[in-house]
């Protein structure tokens, strides 16, 4: 599987920084009692950018908008808008002489794709002629009929139209816009609330078993020392993995072998505490690398009745000296 060997070292790089950005997010809230809480207010974020996405999505949808409709619809009383209100495409030629024998401006607007069809619009104002313009308004029922001379460009080869006669149409005085979807703005904050989930699951620094092993490395023998940094508790003494302290592994003989023992180091130079022995009982550990958004790091997961913390290694070979000593899960 040399593909997989090379992507993993890949995809472990990528959930560290996913990781990293989610715990530098949750950093505020582990100075206050919401720490108890673990990473539920990185989740609650999320979920707030999510909303955020979705806002340029739904807002838009919120927005009443006419039916897009032809003037055969008209024609054939298939409007289905409550109001009639509605939006048409076409060209608009003032007429000269009232089509309903009502005072008003009126013109004609002659569909776009279907020219040998119009409607009449009425307005308070005067319409200018357009060759081609979208239109928006309302429909009211009203005998209408034509009997002027159009002017030819309002007609197919010298043909008129075929005009609506039982109804008009009053535009808005500004057509209403089509409704524009603007989901390109969604796309930052759905990422982020994606980075930030699976940040929030994978955690920071992350840790990636491995079942690659020092052929060549042999255990640590009595009084051997190996300095590694951890992160997680050593008998009584805790440190975050994101901020691991230095501790001393030691293995000291025993009365039925050796025995395998972590020595937290004082980060102010102080007395450093007593060595816990890992082992003596049952001992288990995980050999794997643990991601940062800089390095990677050979690491093994040890836990005991007194130690359950990850060190790590400034090389394989150490790391794998001390899994020797201990029963490794595959």
């Amino acid at each position: 599987m040399p593909g997989a060997m090379h992507d993993a070292p890949m995809v472990g790089r990528l959930l560290a920084i996913c990781g990293w950005l989610a715990w530098q997010v949750g950093r505020p809230f582990r100075a206050t009692p919401l720490r108890r809480l673990g990473t539920a207010p990185v989740i609650v974020i999320a979920a707030l950018l999510l909303l955020l996405a979705a806002a340029p999505i739904i807002a838009p949808q919120l927005e009443p908008q006419p039916e897009d409709t032809g003037v055969q619809a008209i024609f054939d009383d298939a409007v289905v808008h409550p109001e009639g209100w509605v939006r048409l495409r076409g060209r608009v030629v003032p007429l000269e002489e009232s089509p309903t024998g009502s005072p008003g401006t009126y013109a004609l607007l002659v569909d776009a794709e279907a020219p040998l069809r119009a409607v009449v619009l009425r307005t308070d104002a005067p319409l200018e002629a357009a060759a081609l313009t979208v239109v928006t308004g309302r429909l009211i029922t009203e005998g209408v009929i034509v009997t002027e001379d159009l002017p030819i460009e309002a007609t197919v080869a010298g043909t008129p139209p075929r005009v609506v006669g039982d109804a008009l149409l009053v535009p808005d005085p500004v057509a209403t816009a089509v409704r524009m979807v603007w989901w390109p703005l969604a796309i930052p904050p759905a990422l982020l609330a994606a980075l930030l989930l699976v940040g929030a699951r994978s955690g920071y620094p992350l840790f990636r078993p491995t079942t690659e092993v020092d052929v060549l490395a042999g255990p640590l023998g009595p009084g051997e020392r190996l300095p590694a940094a951890y992160g997680g508790r050593i008998g009584s003494t805790r440190r975050d993995l994101a901020d691991p302290g230095g501790a001393l592994l030691i293995v000291r003989r025993g009365p039925k072998g050796n025995l395998l023992t972590a020595q937290p180091l004082a980060d102010d130079g102080g007395v450093a505490p007593a060595p816990v022995t890992i082992g003596g009982s049952w001992t288990t550990g995980r050999l794997g690398y643990v991601y940062t958004v800089s390095e990677t790091v050979p690491a093994l997961v040890l836990r005991s009745e007194l130690v359950d913390a990850t060190f790590l290694f400034a090389r394989t070979a150490e790391r794998d000296r001390v899994a020797v000593l201990v029963t490794i899960e595959r």
